[in-house]
């Protein structure tokens, strides 16, 4: 697995380098003759050098095997610079997110950065299941010696074969992305001592359980 790891990061560095090449190309292009906008591909081919650029960054963080700074963590301070940052995209695709948790909570040990994003990646995927005013919730409590953070959706659900290959690298039920999201978000959440299970009835929903030890 190291092995593979390695190589993928080789293979992720000496992509990258043509593609920052080319994506300057076409925005030079553009700058130069702004008329090629109205070329019909021009749009697409611009979406899939994007596309690109996050398959490398996906590829980066899941082969990325450096630890990571760890430190006493206030997820509520986590919780609401989610909030935050999600605020444009609910108000944009008129969602509504919900956020439930008491006024003390024990702090983790952890890294806010990375566990801003697996919380982030889960949130993005439930907003995705679902419609227009589609309901995204997210609950954090404390439980004996663990945090639990529940994401629950009313989306489109899954079926069993979906839930089991959920979790493994470029398996996508998406007819876009990458397939690396849950992977890393799984990878960061062990990386804290922490496990993440999932529960989805198809039609009706999904619920992403996650569990960390408090300090």
């Amino acid at each position: 697995m190291e092995d593979t790891t390695l190589t993928i990061a080789k293979i992720t560095h000496e992509i990258r380098n043509p593609l920052t090449l080319i994506n300057s190309s076409l925005q030079l292009i553009e700058s130069m003759h702004p008329e090629v906008k109205e070329f019909s591909f021009w749009s697409q081919t611009l979406e899939d050098v994007a596309y690109v650029n996050e398959l490398l960054d996906d590829l980066a963080a899941y082969s990325d095997k450096r630890r990571f700074f760890m430190c006493e963590v206030d997820l509520k301070e986590v919780v609401h610079s989610l909030e935050e940052s999600l605020k444009p995209y609910i108000q944009l695709n008129q969602k509504y997110f919900s956020v439930h948790m008491p006024a003390q909570l024990p702090s983790v040990f952890g890294n806010p950065m990375k566990l801003k994003q697996a919380f982030l990646n889960l949130l993005k995927n439930a907003f995705e299941s679902t419609g227009e005013g589609g309901c995204v919730s997210m609950s954090i409590r404390k439980y004996l010696d663990q945090i639990i953070i529940r994401i629950s959706d009313d989306g489109c659900g899954m079926n069993q074969e979906a839930i089991e290959s959920l979790f493994t690298p470029f398996s996508s039920q998406k007819s876009y992305g990458t397939g690396l999201g849950l992977a890393i978000t799984q990878k960061i959440i062990r990386a804290h001592y922490g496990e993440i299970e999932v529960s989805s009835i198809l039609g009706r929903g999904t619920t992403f359980t996650i569990t960390l030890p408090h300090l």
